[in-house]
């Protein structure tokens, strides 16, 4: 009796267990498999069904087929006469959606009392949907639409995107009520792309998809997308992104060979916020692309494992420059959790055959969107010799071990776009008030240009000391990079052109509005702004291209005279007016124009560059230059090391001054209009 009482309840205990594993959602690996590999069933006859989401209405008449992920019916396939209508309601992007519309597609915009109306007609429709209702599929039996359904997942997997098994995915596992919608809409006036995203910053988005501008037969396989409309659901524009994690801490042990190959670990310290997360989606590399002469080079950056502080290997899916990862139980928010990443892979890209490479701003190791990274950064990095390393922070250790030279650095304030480069230089440095300013010259040695740009990268940050602060970093790299033309600025970095290591900068080298002095200033006050006060997404890039322009201007107004700054005001005027057009200042990174590479980048520039500066300027005449410059070491004190916003620049003017300064920006930075003279 004893054994048999215990038979039944071991019975009934695997029964509950079953019970209980059968009602458990599918896990991160079969979930992709699922979404990746859609079926589509039985197709009937439809008349005047919707399909709706948003602010999304698409009409069909034709043939309609349930499509399954596994056993779930989770979408529908149509194939017939469609129309689509779709409306903006949000004025800050309506000037965007307008312009792209008209530039960038075929399709006609048109202005209502509610918003931007787009409109289209189309032949077929993939709808995935969760989160919210399928409409019912009744109606007499149609012919098959298996092959029109494997010729249209064929074409979309093209796109330059995550595929879609991401966006379920994690809406299956940290969001499994929140709404999620995917359309691709195809063979009509232009192949559209309708995304609603209803788990963390809810919105929407439409967009076209195009073929490559590059003549490459590889590249030209693959469909870009370009949004024509992107409107936040629930919330305000004006406010910055709320992060789902933040990245506060990352640990890089990088090796590198002497060609291409290198080896990765990275170990990153997130932190939840808010709702525990059962995955994270996080961008990284995949493929990346890069032209010797006119001939393609493909290479991959490989996640081969990712396990948690327990030691525990993680499912994760690494496609299209993106990750998920599905943690072993929901983080608890508040506390901080790791992630070891291990990466391998040809990704040493060396730019025109050159002899140096860099992991730059790109996510070459795994981090999420722009308001989720906060993060410190430790680095030790081994090279093949002669290769010398580079990366931000103070230098912990630099050193030549055996066929290798070696360096470990720190950085121990929040940062975001940390960077490694290594190749053949020549390395000479000075302490200048504190700060080790180190100039790096390219394949020889140049100690004319070392003497002039360390004197006067000490002059600029100087100059920048008296009204934003101490200088944000130790450390100083000022590196030569063999072209011609530009600038950039990692933390505690400048990559700086050849041109600006002429021994004789002059007039006749000055390629920019004013030159190398303007470009070597515009690329150190990103050390303030844009890493020390930082941009929680491109909506705000202002904080970072504007500001930085701007001080740069201010230090050639000192540096040389005044009619040069305001020769550059000029021209920050003439070339801000010409872009309005395009769009406000926070969707400047939107613009798109087809076919038109050099115009849209001279929109963008115009917005970022140019009109930016002239909002500030615009609030330096107001307010005069004492209660100007204490608004900006005001803010850089405020803000140092956290994310700024222009909702909070607009606060502490009208903390100082007792104004509303909201109607000044509304009209300027979220308008089209520009300042008066």
């Amino acid at each position: 009796m004893q054994s048999l009482r215990c038979g039944i309840l071991a019975a009934i205990a695997l029964a509950v267990a079953g019970a209980l594993f059968a009602a458990q959602p599918p896990g991160l690996a079969e979930t992709i498999e699922r979404f990746d590999h859609l079926t589509v069933g039985d197709a009937v006859s439809v008349n005047n069904l919707h399909l709706t989401a948003g602010h999304l209405d698409c009409g069909l008449v034709g043939r309609a087929a349930p499509v399954r992920a596994g056993d779930e019916v989770v979408g529908i396939f149509f194939e017939g006469t469609g129309t689509m209508d779709y409306l903006s309601v949000d004025p800050i992007e309506a000037p965007s959606v307008i312009f792209n519309a008209k530039k960038g597609s075929s399709l006609k915009p048109e202005k209502t009392e509610t918003g931007v109306r787009l409109r289209s007609r189309f032949e077929r429709i993939l709808w995935i949907a969760q989160g919210q209702p399928l409409p019912a599929l009744s109606g007499a039996a149609a012919a098959s639409l298996a092959d029109p359904f494997a010729r249209e997942r064929e074409k979309f997997r093209r796109m330059n995107l995550a595929p879609l098994s991401h966006d379920f995915a994690i809406q299956r596992l940290d969001a499994p009520t929140a709404p999620m919608v995917w359309a691709e809409i195809d063979g009509g006036d232009e192949d559209l792309l309708y995304r609603l995203d209803g788990t963390s910053n809810p919105s929407e988005e439409l967009g076209i998809l195009t073929t490559s501008e590059w003549n490459d037969p590889e590249l030209r396989k693959n469909l870009y997308f370009h949004t024509l409309s992107d409107q936040p659901i629930g919330r305000d524009r004006r406010d910055p992104p709320r992060p789902r994690v933040l990245l506060v801490d990352v640990d890089v042990d990088l090796r590198a060979s002497a060609g291409d190959e290198a080896a990765l670990i990275v170990v990153e310290t997130f932190v939840a916020i808010g709702q525990p997360p059962a995955a994270l989606r996080l961008d990284l590399d995949s493929t990346v692309y890069t032209f010797f002469g006119s001939n393609l080079a493909t290479r991959h950056e490989h996640l081969r494992k990712v396990t948690d502080e327990a030691g525990r290997s993680l499912s994760f899916a690494h496609r299209k420059d993106e990750v998920v990862v599905q943690l072993a139980e929901p983080a608890p928010p508040e506390k901080p959790f790791k992630l070891k990443f291990e990466i391998d892979g040809d990704f040493l890209i060396r730019p025109g055959g050159d002899s140096y490479w860099e992991l730059g701003t790109s996510p070459w190791f795994p981090q999420p969107p722009l308001s989720g990274q906060l993060y410190t950064f430790h680095a030790r990095v081994r090279v093949k010799k002669p290769f010398v390393p580079f990366a931000p922070g103070k230098t912990l250790r630099r050193a030549a071990e055996g066929d290798e030279n070696v360096l470990e650095t720190r950085i121990e304030k929040p940062v975001q776009f940390a960077v490694i480069l290594a190749g053949r230089y020549e390395v000479e440095e000075e302490v200048r008030n504190g700060v080790t300013i180190r100039v790096a010259t390219y394949a020889l040695k140049n100690p004319r240009a070392v003497k002039q740009l360390t004197n006067l990268a000490a002059s600029i940050i100087h100059y920048f000391e008296e009204f934003l602060g101490p200088f944000p970093f130790p450390e100083l790299n000022i590196i030569e990079i063999n072209d011609f033309g530009f600038g950039q600025a990692p933390p505690g970095t400048m990559f700086i052109t050849k041109e600006a290591f002429n021994p004789f900068i002059g007039e006749e080298n000055q390629l920019f509005s004013q030159g190398i002095n303007e470009r070597f200033a515009h690329e150190i006050a990103h050390q303030y702004w844009g890493h020390a006060v930082k941009m929680p997404s491109e909506e705000e890039q202002w904080l970072s291209e504007s500001f930085a322009e701007y001080c740069a201007g201010l230090f050639l107004k000192v540096y040389k005279n005044e009619a040069t700054f305001n020769m550059l005001v000029k021209h920050w005027r003439t070339r801000g007016k010409w872009a309005t057009e395009a769009a406000p200042i926070p969707l400047a990174n939107r613009i798109w124009i087809a076919s038109d590479v050099t115009t849209r980048q001279v929109f963008r520039t115009g917005l970022l560059y140019n009109k930016g500066p002239i909002l500030l300027h615009a609030l330096h005449k107001e307010l005069g230059d004492e209660a100007f410059f204490t608004f900006l070491k005001s803010y850089q004190k405020s803000f140092a090391w956290k994310f700024g916003s222009t909702k909070t620049v607009a606060g502490l003017l009208q903390y100082m001054t007792k104004k509303d300064y909201m109607p000044f920006f509304e009209k300027y930075y979220w308008g089209t209009e520009m300042p008066k003279d």
